[in-house]
């Protein structure tokens, strides 16, 4: 079966992020497996794509 592994993915505009409130993505790890369904939620404007 396929599946995604997202591991310690996180997202800084800055150059060197030092803490936690630095992170627009805070560092996440995930799997999402075949035949399940997910989605990415937040709200208007706060970089989901």
């Amino acid at each position: 079966m396929a599946k995604i592994v997202l591991e310690n993915l996180g997202h800084s505009y800055l150059a060197d992020p030092k803490g936690e409130h630095d992170f627009a993505l805070k560092p996440v790890n995930l799997t999402w497996q075949d035949g399940k369904t997910y989605a990415l939620l937040g709200p208007s404007g706060c970089g989901k794509t």
